[in-house]
């Protein structure tokens, strides 16, 4: 059964510090509210902020989605897929596909410095995330040892992919855009492993110390939003709890 119970028996198992908020997408009922308000490392869980930024300036015509961006060497980092050449102009589109499919480092460092962090952040405000915040680029980690670290929380996550979900704050053409990159993510090694065919528009991310799955379960019965984030010493034990904690999401569908 899918409860605070259950998580905090896998939590001990695991060795990790978890914070989950999954609720019906439909009548908003919280199937599990588990310290939801706690701030982590945001690791890729940032980049569907990023994206609804982008997406906002495009609708108040900016840029289109075809506008081509410079690639300059100095955001091209170590990615596991080198997508991205420096000193190519790449269309817009292209570096949100590859930002929140692939988890791009490159192109989401490529959007920062096409967005800026304070705007990125001022429309994270607007959409009411209220614990997460925009501080460093991908692979910062000077950045991050000085304390310009990148952090959300469940409740956040929840949040905004409630209003993706509803469209409440944003428009039909962000919602309409961003949905479908979502429902486009590769990664299914998390909360989708119990069932990697479960369709779900979703952003995961991860670091050394941390593992987090984020966003929407269209099931057969039912749609959930669901959040679920974990720190613990190694990044393997996060990912063993999701991986865990999958099977008991995939049931409440």
């Amino acid at each position: 059964m899918l409860s605070n119970e259950r998580i905090r028996t896998l939590e001990a198992q695991h060795g990790v510090t978890a914070a989950c908020a999954i609720c019906d997408a439909a009548t908003g009922e919280a199937l599990v509210s588990y310290r939801e308000a706690l701030v982590y490392k945001s690791a890729s869980l940032i980049k569907t902020p990023i994206l609804l930024c982008a997406l906002d300036d495009v609708e108040h015509g900016l840029y289109t989605l075809e506008t081509k961006i410079p690639v300059h060497s100095e955001c091209c980092v170590g990615d596991e897929k080198a997508l991205l050449c420096a000193g190519r102009d790449v269309p817009l589109r292209i570096l949100l596909e590859y930002m929140i499919t692939f988890s791009n480092n490159s192109a989401t460092n490529v959007l920062i410095d096409l967005l800026g962090m304070d705007r990125v952040n001022a429309n994270s405000r607007r959409l009411g995330l209220e614990g997460t915040i925009l501080r460093r680029h991908m692979l910062d980690y000077e950045a991050a040892r000085r304390g310009n670290e990148n952090h959300t929380t469940a409740a956040d996550m929840r949040r905004l992919y409630t209003l993706l979900h509803t469209g409440e704050g944003l428009t039909p053409f962000i919602r309409e855009t961003a949905l479908p990159i979502l429902l486009r993510q590769h990664d299914k090694e998390l909360i989708m492993a119990a069932d990697p065919s479960q369709r779900a528009a979703h952003k995961t991310g991860g670091l050394s110390d941390i593992a987090h799955d984020a966003g929407i379960l269209y099931g057969k019965n039912r749609t959930l939003i669901f959040a679920a984030l974990a720190t613990a010493p190694d990044e393997k034990q996060c990912v063993a709890f999701l991986q865990a904690l999958s099977p008991h999401v995939m049931a409440a569908l």
